[in-house]
């Protein structure tokens, strides 16, 4: 019996180069929720690439991903030397630690989120979204950019209408100013995870090494996320007890706890989908 493929036109994220692969629908019947990862060797797409696509299981392809390039082998994350350059104090220097703390989290979690401004200040806009983006492995990089909105005095009397207007009309964004101070967090939990990793990664002495133990830490939880989607998707329901029991046998790296548990829930509501998170019960 002949097995059935599907046909996607697949593009190497490295040169560009296209061409179709064909993919056994069979692929798509086993996997409810979340992605299929493909790996496309060297030679089957363009001559001197080898590279990873990952196809939605309504048959999108939602992204792309090379092979050993955001990890090398001794798990060190590569950045760019003009990421390099800025660094995590700087950050917290011009934002306070409670809301880079909070940018991480939009970013991871895909919330729209904004610097709202009276003056300028030094932290390139862009420079500060492609940080984070790089940081963050890239099947999970999505379009919701760091903007920034200035205060325009010949529109608003005062900055608390301008914020309450730009509230008004950004209900789902992470909103803070130039001050230090978060405006909106349209999120319920506290971003523990987050501050956490912040912390660890400010403790490295060598300041150009931060944001690399930054990224190390969130593609530690990503792995751990998917590994628990796995886990569902295989689940009628389970609890979060026997949820945390689990993950502890399974992945020693990690250090699981309930805290743990429900920020994996969390994640896998806002990115996989609510249907996969109900499953893990109170």
């Amino acid at each position: 019996m002949s097995v059935a493929l599907k046909g996607f036109i697949v593009a190497c994220p490295k040169c560009g180069a296209e061409k179709q692969i064909n993919v056994p629908e069979s692929l798509f019947y086993q996997k409810k929720f979340g992605t299929v990862k493909i790996k496309v060797p060297q030679g089957a797409v363009c001559k001197d690439h080898n590279f990873i696509v990952f196809i939605s299981t309504k048959g999108k392809i939602v992204g792309y991903d090379v092979i050993d390039t955001s990890v090398s082998s001794n798990g060190d994350v590569n950045l760019s030397e003009e990421i390099i350059n800025l660094t995590l104090d700087q950050l917290i220097e011009a934002f306070g630690f409670n809301c880079v703390a909070g940018l991480i989290h939009a970013k991871l979690f895909d919330y729209p989120s904004f610097v709202l401004r009276s003056e300028k200040f030094n932290i390139n806009i862009e420079q500060l979204d492609e940080m984070f983006d790089n940081v963050i492995p890239l099947k999970y990089r999505n379009n919701n950019a760091i903007r920034d909105a200035e205060f325009d005095n010949n529109v608003f009397t005062n900055e608390d209408y301008f914020y309450t207007a730009f509230k008004n009309n950004n209900t789902n964004a992470f909103l803070i100013n130039n001050r230090k101070a978060v405006i909106q967090q349209p999120w319920n939990t506290p971003c523990d995870f987050e501050k956490s990793i912040l912390d660890n990664a400010l403790g490295r002495s060598d300041k150009g090494e931060q944001l690399k133990y930054l990224a190390q830490y969130i593609n530690q939880f990503i792995k751990d996320v998917e590994f628990t989607a796995t886990l569902l998707e295989n689940s009628k329901k389970i609890s979060e007890k026997d949820l945390v029991k689990q993950l502890k046998e399974k992945l020693i790296v990690s250090t699981i706890n309930k805290k743990r548990v429900l920020i994996i829930k969390e994640f896998i509501k806002q990115r996989f989908s609510s249907e996969l998170s109900d499953k893990i019960k109170n």
